[in-house]
């Protein structure tokens, strides 16, 4: 799925996030603007998926810092509360907006919320971060789920075209130096590693749900030389080489799903 244009309602959203992101003046404020420079059109893109989606109550933003898509949700109408690590990272910007984000460490604790609490969940560009217990986070999302609640799972394509080339030129996917590096730097760990489309809908499946749709996608709007490069390759190669995984998965039955306990 290449990005086409932002419905009205994700623009919008998008140009009141812009707005509060450039009036921070904190110490977050260069990550702040740097992931929305990077993921600006993929937060609309994932709102308008939401959007078709139409769920009927609160949804669970999980790995939410810098909080942009819990902004973007928000402003969209919607009822989210996000879930981090260490959401104090960011804590003028939640407050700015008034955002409501908890802390979790979902790879370690259980989520401190009801069985079928949530009527949807993304987990978008964290699933790749995840470090230490992947299956204890779906498991964690499928109880919290309503029966038949929705989530929506987006994560780098280990087989795109970058990662090739990568491979090619004797590298890896992303240099463990600077990922490893992010736990200092920005409170998180960088990329764990990358799956390929048949791997994350393993992980999913596992953990209590159908597979409503998967798809790949790559961003076109990058102004940058290099990406736009790429953005032209990317239109001769089959979709399974684009840059990013898109999943949709709905809860299987009404029970709280696999159950796992978090690891001693």
């Amino acid at each position: 799925m290449r990005r086409g244009a932002s419905s009205a309602r994700a623009t919008q959203a998008l140009r009141a996030l812009q707005d509060a992101v450039f009036a921070q003046t904190d110490a977050a404020r260069e990550w702040h603007r740097s992931n929305l420079i990077v993921h600006g059109q993929r937060y609309c893109a994932d709102l308008d998926l939401v959007s078709n989606l139409a769920p009927d109550g609160p949804l669970l933003d999980i790995g939410a810092a810098p909080c942009h898509m819990t902004a973007m949700l928000q402003l969209a109408g919607y009822p989210v509360l996000g879930l981090d690590l260490a959401p104090e990272r960011v804590a003028a910007f939640i407050q700015g907006l008034g955002l409501d984000v908890l802390a979790c460490d979902v790879e370690r604790n259980t989520m401190p919320f009801a069985d079928g609490h949530f009527a949807g969940a993304l987990l978008c560009e964290t699933f790749e971060h995840l470090r230490v217990d992947p299956a204890l986070v779906l498991s964690e999302t499928c109880r919290v789920l309503a029966p038949g609640g929705f989530l929506l799972l987006t994560t780098p394509n280990v087989y795109s075209l970058p990662s090739l080339a990568r491979f090619l030129l004797g590298r890896s996917v992303a240099d463990p130096l600077s990922e490893f590096g992010k736990l200092r730097a920005l409170g998180h760990m960088g990329h764990v590693r990358e799956y390929s489309a048949r791997e994350v809908r393993r992980f999913v499946e596992a953990s209590g749900f159908d597979i409503e749709w998967l798809d790949f996608r790559y961003d076109g709007a990058n102004p940058s030389r290099k990406k736009r490069i790429l953005s032209l390759a990317y239109r001769f190669v089959p979709r399974r080489f684009h840059r990013d995984i898109v999943l949709v998965a709905r809860k299987i039955g009404s029970g709280p799903g696999p159950e796992l306990a978090p690891l001693p």
